[in-house]
This record gives C-alpha cells, sequence and structure tokens, in this order.
C-alpha cells in the first residue's frame, strides 16, 4: 500500500471534504472538517484495505495566528499489517473548542 493508493482512497470515499495531502519522512498528512472526523476515522479502521486499527498518538497544536482554527487535533494512526502510518488533522475554533471523540472507536477491549 501506498500514500497515494490511501490518498485516493480517501478522495474516492470524502471528495473535497479530505485535503491538504503532503508527506513528510514518508509519512502521508491530510486535514478534514472537524464535524468529519468519526466518519474519516472509522473508514480508516473498518476498510479491509486501509487497516489503520491502532492510536499511536493524539496531540494537539496551537497556532494563534490561524484565526477560527487555531486549535488542531492530530491522530497518529498505524496500519500494523501493512506498517504504514499516516497522520490526520482537523482544526477548531479556540472559543469553540468541541471535536467528537474516537475512544469508543480506540477501546481496548
Amino acid at each position: 500500500m501506498t500514500n497515494e493508493f490511501i490518498q485516493e482512497k480517501l478522495t474516492e470515499k470524502f471528495g473535497d471534504a479530505v485535503s491538504g495531502f503532503r508527506e513528510s519522512y514518508g509519512i502521508l498528512r491530510f486535514e478534514a472538517p472537524k464535524e468529519m472526523n468519526l466518519k474519516v476515522l472509522n473508514f480508516l479502521f473498518d476498510n479491509e484495505e486501509m487497516k489503520f486499527r491502532f492510536l499511536t498518538d493524539l496531540c494537539g497544536a496551537h497556532y494563534p495566528e490561524r484565526k477560527g482554527t487555531e486549535l488542531e487535533v492530530v491522530y497518529h494512526l498505524h496500519n500494523l499489517t501493512d506498517n504504514i502510518r499516516l497522520r490526520f488533522c482537523v482544526s477548531t475554533d479556540v472559543n469553540k473548542p468541541d471535536v467528537y471523540s474516537a475512544t469508543g472507536l480506540f477501546l481496548i477491549s
């Protein structure tokens, strides 16, 4: 599986809602609106080709110069089967920092 294949599948599924694709150190990074975070995460988790079922890290970043999107939630995902990593980002307003929780998807049972 390549980063180009992942980008193609995401674009095929979500169209223009996913954007900002770029690669750094071999890891594909992309963005989607915060309201779509669970739809995108569920697709990456459930799709048999994607298999991003391990949440390596969840972190936040603050960009005070980006008015209206000052906060960014960054999901670092890992497909353990194919040993591929992915960085998925959603941005939100510092005055309304609500983002749907992904806890239910990555519960350890």
